[in-house]
């Protein structure tokens, strides 16, 4: 049986294929550098007094009643969503994958609108209709309440923010159970809630787990929405935020950044422990046959129902956002005005390009840095590959804010002085968006079958010419749908950029922030309206303007 040698270790026609060899050094040193360095920096001065080794600011910090208080409050609050999301996801990729209701396509575009939006747009949309002057609270209710900022705020903002992801999680994973498991059951006699009680929900145990950890992690990591609703309820990351920016206590913010860290590493391992037992829930998945729909009258209205109230919040908070950003003065002047859209694409243009411009650089330099490392662990044996992947993919488990509060410190002194460039924040945009270029450039090489890198070598093509002339044109379908997810997380992000800005490159979501914090609330809502649009015309646009189908990048 012929087998295919690993990439760069092979003799070709012409000598050594040298290929490997002039790849690995210069990915290896970009992941290193600005992966492995930023964070060892932040550990370093979180563990050092004076230059020297000391647990002294970490135990000092830790010790705080206050600090302790924060560290308790982020763990409410992401348990919080973290359970409350599973469920509402479960139930809408219930509806979605398995009852017969209209309009599924419709029900799917909305449930994952806010992916494509920053999340402190949600906040915003919440402020606008449940503030003090909000629409709801005050024009309809007569209430000035306050009580939006605080944990209740938080949960709601982030529920609907991040709900989306978990959904995703679980219709994939409903999709992917074997129907003839279900198709027995009922054969046996179980009724629809039987079939899911007894046979669907014990296989989706682990996914379940997956996404409440999947939740729990996108809680930790915002910053946005604790900065506008957090009110009495502080939580680490925008603890951080105001430690560094607020009273530029580096040390102390530090010191909570590692706080924020260790739990988030054990959600990380402990996710990645769960994945790699999830393989028993898709035991089967290639039976002949489908799954069948619901078609209880009842289940049917209940779904529709439940998928129509999330539907109307979601859309509710768009709209809400719309009437922002084209009214006089939201919640005293409702006429029509065009003048903060004028406003954004004025004052706000050069934000508007520079979040464009790094966004594409670093969408493209993303995928092809995820394709090279993909390559490396997934077609060759060279030494180091396992911890390139491991430190590649590091950033998975570490929150925007401290990969922010990482790169702001280890970047503004020598030897690599980076403050106020444009390579900072593209080299922040590229650290977050890898992780997701990797996995998806392994998932596709892994379903290339290895004899074609063996027929190429035959021929006497180098690796080199293998992965450009006959690799890379397979896998297109999902280079281009990781460039769109790579350019749509970059365009969205906050926490990962905020210490990292400047006022030679800005970008919007700081922008954004920063309008709200004035009080510029209808040029906020026309700057988010802007993003969601062009966001959501290079997700289509792009694909059309390149000749493929976004279908097949999906």
């Amino acid at each position: 049986m012929s087998s295919v040698a690993p990439a760069g270790l092979t003799e070709g026609k012409q000598g050594r294929d040298w290929t490997i060899y002039l790849v690995y050094p210069g990915v290896a040193a970009f992941v290193m550098i600005f992966t492995a360095y930023p964070m060892l920096d932040l550990l370093a001065r979180a563990f050092s007094v004076d230059g020297r080794f000391s647990l002294a600011a970490l135990a000092d910090t830790a010790a705080d009643p206050y600090n302790r208080a924060v560290f308790w409050n982020t763990l409410l609050l992401g348990a919080t969503v973290a359970v409350l999301g599973t469920i509402l996801a479960t139930l809408y990729a219930y509806a979605i994958a398995r009852v017969a209701i209209p309009g599924k396509r419709i029900w799917h575009f909305f449930a994952l609108l806010p992916t494509i939006s920053p999340p402190i747009l949600m906040a915003l949309g919440l402020i606008m209709l449940y503030g003090r002057r909000g629409l709801i609270t005050h024009e309809l209710l007569g209430l000035q309440s306050t009580g939006l900022y605080g944990f209740t705020g938080l949960v709601v903002a982030q529920l609907i923010s991040y709900f989306p992801f978990a959904y995703l999680l679980m219709l994939n994973l409903f999709r992917g159970l074997d129907a003839s498991l279900e198709e027995a059951a009922s054969t046996m006699g179980a009724n629809g809630w039987n079939v899911l009680r007894t046979v669907s929900l014990p296989l989706l145990v682990p996914g379940l787990a997956g996404s409440m950890l999947l939740m729990f992690s996108y809680s930790f990591a915002d910053l946005g929405n604790p900065l506008l609703l957090g009110g009495d309820f502080p939580v680490l990351s925008s603890q951080i935020y105001q430690t560094i920016i607020g009273m530029y206590d580096i040390p102390k913010g530090a010191a909570l950044a590692v706080l924020l860290l260790i739990p988030a590493l054990l959600m990380f391992f402990a996710h990645k422990a769960l994945s790699a037992r999830m393989s028993f829930a898709s035991v089967g998945a290639k039976g002949s046959s489908r799954h069948r729909e619901v078609r209880h009258r009842g289940v049917q209205i209940a779904a529709l129902v439940f998928v129509g109230a999330i539907t109307l919040v979601i859309c509710l908070q768009y709209a809400t956002i719309l009437a922002g950003a084209s009214t006089q003065l939201f919640g005293i002047n409702y006429s029509f005005t065009t003048k903060h859209f004028v406003a954004a694409l004025t004052k706000s243009r050069g934000a508007l390009a520079d979040t464009l411009i790094l966004g594409v650089v670093a969408s493209f330099l993303s995928v092809m840095l995820g394709v090279l490392v993909a390559w490396i662990v997934a077609r060759t044996r060279v030494r180091g590959g396992s911890l390139l992947d491991f430190t590649a993919n590091l950033p998975l488990a570490i929150p925007g804010t401290v990969i922010g509060l990482a790169f702001g410190l280890a970047f503004n002194s020598p030897p690599l002085m980076l403050t106020g460039t444009a390579a900072i924040i593209v080299a922040a945009f590229v650290v977050r968006s890898l992780p997701y270029g990797i996995r998806s450039g392994v998932a596709a090489l892994n379903q290339i079958n290895r004899t074609l890198d063996e027929a190429s070598t035959t021929m006497g093509a180098t690796s080199g010419q293998t992965l450009w002339r006959v690799l890379l044109p397979i896998v297109q379908p999902a280079l281009l749908a990781g460039m769109i997810f790579s350019f749509t997380r970059s365009v969205t992000t906050l926490s990962a950029v905020i210490f990292v800005v400047s006022p030679h490159w800005s970008l919007v979501t700081p922008t954004i922030l920063s309008q709200m914090d004035r009080g510029d609330v209808g040029e906020a809502a026309a700057l988010s309206v802007i993003v969601v649009v062009m966001v959501l015309a290079v997700i289509h646009g792009v694909p059309r303007l390149l000749g493929g189908d976004w279908r097949e990048t999906r």
